[in-house]
C-alpha cells in the first residue's frame, strides 16, 4: 500500500503540528524573537493592520513607521515567575516579537492610529495624497 507525504502529514498528532508551526515561527533558538500573527486590508485612502497580542499590554508594544515600512516590536512576558514554578507543558509565545510589513505606498506618518483591545491591536495608516498633476497655463503672447 502507498502513503503519500500528504497523506503522512494527515496522521501527525495536533500537538506534533503545533510544534512544527512554532519552531518555524520562533526559529530554534529561543532567544529569536516571534512573529505575532496579522491581516491587512486596503481601501483607496488607508491600510488597516491587525496583529493578535493576546497577554501584552499596550505599554509593551513599540510602533515605527518609516515611509512605507511599518515596524511593530514588543514584548510578551509570562504571566508566572517564581522559584516553585514548574512547567507541565507550553503552547504560548513569550519573549520579544518583530513583524515588518512594508506597503505599496507611502503612509502618512502624523496620522497613525493604533489602539489595542482584548488582545487584538488595529493600526490604522492613512495613505500619503500624491499629486495627480496640474495643467499650468501658459501666458505671454
Amino acid at each position: 500500500m502507498f502513503i503519500s507525504p500528504f497523506d503522512t502529514l494527515r496522521v501527525l498528532p495536533r500537538k506534533l503540528m503545533m510544534e512544527v508551526w512554532r519552531r518555524l515561527n520562533t526559529g530554534l533558538n529561543e532567544n529569536e524573537p516571534w512573529e505575532p500573527l496579522a491581516d491587512v486590508y486596503e481601501t483607496n485612502n488607508d491600510y488597516f493592520v491587525f496583529v493578535e497580542l493576546p497577554g501584552v499590554k499596550k505599554e509593551d508594544i513599540v510602533l515605527t513607521i518609516d515611509k512605507n515600512k511599518l515596524c511593530i516590536r514588543g514584548n510578551k512576558t509570562r504571566k508566572i515567575d517564581g522559584d516553585e514554578e514548574k512547567t507541565l507543558f507550553s503552547e504560548c509565545l513569550y519573549g520579544s516579537f518583530e513583524k515588518v510589513i512594508e506597503f505599496a505606498e507611502e503612509i502618512e506618518e502624523d496620522n497613525v492610529n493604533a489602539e489595542l483591545q482584548i488582545g487584538l491591536l488595529k493600526i490604522t495608516l492613512p495613505k500619503k495624497l500624491v499629486s495627480v498633476g496640474k495643467r499650468i497655463v501658459v501666458s505671454g503672447e
